[in-house]
């Protein structure tokens, strides 16, 4: 088995970054979900609400971000006196962010149609990860759970087999797609070597309406592939697909890795 493909969002529920190599810090792969846009209360958005998201390009370098959307395009450095701290929200973890100067998010408001404000994973914030060794404290930045999500190719060529159209990865945004031997064989793994980093902790990946979008054009396209993922894939009332992990260290994953499962 071995590393098919390579992602970061760099923006939360924004357009994917493709990799040839990926560096894993303990918050996960570097520049993975390092900015983030969230409402007037704090409270993160998505393309659960904002589909239109999707058509924001968002381009990570270790000197800035780049966000480019229709005929406009800025660059944010990513060195900054992080002076405004706010409070924000995503899903039941409340923790402190930077915000972002008010131009980036006055241009993005105006583009998605929402007031929104940019926010950004800062020196001082601090978001943990649920653990069971009480002496590695992981943290995760701005990702719904966990800092990587994994998905097999045969677990998508056995989706597609029994949708009336093929869909491509992009709509289940992981950050590491192998090309597995069986399709699903990821859901029993404990403990997993990419390269000379160890993934552990995982946690199946709860799937909502997001994989239903069209991850061009920022259009959903009704109820597939969540309708049919749902009539074998359901456990209660979540739809799985792909497998959420913790790094145990910090290294480098590069394409066509191989994947060793350890347990």
């Amino acid at each position: 088995m071995q590393v098919s493909e390579l992602n970061i969002y760099p923006l939360k529920s924004a357009r994917a970054q493709s990799l040839a190599e990926m560096k894993i810090t303990h918050e996960g792969p570097e520049g993975d979900r390092e900015w983030m846009l969230v409402d007037e209360t704090g409270k993160f958005v998505s393309q659960r609400t904002l589909p239109k998201l999707a058509t924001v390009n968002a381009v990570f370098d270790p000197s800035s971000l780049t966000l480019a959307f229709e005929k406009m395009f800025f660059k944010i450095g990513r060195k900054s006196s992080f002076s405004r701290e706010v409070k924000v929200q995503v899903w039941n973890d409340s923790f402190t962010a930077a915000l972002e100067p008010d131009l980036y998010s006055q241009a993005l408001s105006q583009y998605l149609g929402v007031n929104v404000r940019l926010v950004r994973y800062a020196p001082f914030s601090q978001r943990r990860v649920l653990s069971t060794q009480k002496e590695w404290k992981p943290e995760v930045r701005f990702a719904d759970a966990r800092p990587l999500l994994l998905v097999n190719t045969k677990s998508l060529e056995d989706l597609n087999s029994k949708l009336p159209s093929a869909i491509p990865m992009n709509r289940f945004r992981p950050n590491i797609v192998i090309q597995g031997n069986q399709a699903f064989e990821e859901d029993k793994w404990k403990r997993i070597k990419i390269g000379n980093v160890i993934l552990s902790q995982p946690k199946l990946s709860a799937r909502c309406n997001v994989i239903t979008i069209d991850q061009q054009t920022g259009v959903a396209n009704g109820p597939e592939p969540l309708k049919t993922l749902a009539t074998y894939r359901r456990d209660g009332a979540k739809v799985h697909f792909g497998t959420l992990w913790i790094p145990e260290n910090e290294g480098t994953i590069l394409m066509d890795s191989p994947v060793e499962v350890l347990s």
